[in-house]
């Protein structure tokens, strides 16, 4: 197989090791509150906008009124001055003025109403936002110490296990060790007789023969599930 088909069958198998993985429930809170975070931002812009929006309309509403009372005060000076075309001129500019006045006013109320129904959302939007974000803190400390909770039981486990190998291996090794100082004992109660003699193979043969049989006994008592003395 060539090095590219072999990379290409690692991709492919971390692609399905991902895909099949489980998700982290702590992860998918995350990114929803996360898009929770996203739609709020999103919502403080829309009402900044119309906001800033209302504020134009009020500027345009003050400048018309200010054009009202400017064209009526130059009315009333051309009529003073007995110049009538003049003030019906100034009127007429006086009175388009106070319309549109009036209709920015009423936009500008209408705008008002909208800017306070949406600052109202937005600070209920913000509140369970918060909430969130508040119990995703709870969920990442709860997630945390459950999760070292875990794993300090498996280490527990696991050292739990090895305590019972260290204790089998150390039986085994107490075993050897009296059957080593027992063959020491048994040249030492037979020293100086012959070797070769009938006693000494007799008292051997019945040791090793001991030491066969305690062996068997302890494999015997394993299978049947019996603990072995300590």
């Amino acid at each position: 197989m060539s090095i590219r088909a072999r990379l290409s069958r690692i991709v492919r198998a971390n692609r399905a090791a991902r895909k099949s993985a489980p998700a982290d429930p702590v992860q998918t809170v995350e990114a929803a509150h996360a898009q929770q975070v996203e739609h709020l931002d999103r919502a403080r812009r829309s009402v900044a906008d119309l906001a800033a929006q209302r504020r134009r309309v009020e500027v345009l509403t003050h400048r018309a009124r200010a054009d009202e009372q400017s064209w009526n005060r130059q009315a009333e000076a051309a009529v003073a001055m007995r110049h009538d075309d003049g003030a019906r001129e100034y009127l007429r500019r006086a009175i388009e003025a106070g319309r549109r006045a009036e209709t920015l006013t009423a936009q500008h109320r209408t705008l008002d109403s909208q800017v306070r129904q949406l600052e109202d959302s937005l600070g209920r939007l913000e509140r369970r936002v918060e909430d969130s974000r508040l119990h995703l803190q709870s969920l990442r400390a709860a997630h945390g110490a459950a999760r070292a909770s875990l794993e300090m039981r498996e280490a527990a486990t696991a050292a739990g296990r090895e305590a019972v190998g260290a204790e089998a291996a150390a039986l085994a090794a107490e075993r050897e060790v009296r059957r080593l100082e027992a063959r020491a004992a048994a040249y030492d109660e037979l020293a100086g007789t012959d070797p070769d003699s009938v006693q000494v193979r007799e008292a051997f043969e019945q040791l090793e023969t001991g030491t066969a049989a305690d062996a068997r006994l302890e494999q015997l008592k394993r299978r049947q599930g019996i603990e072995p003395p300590r």
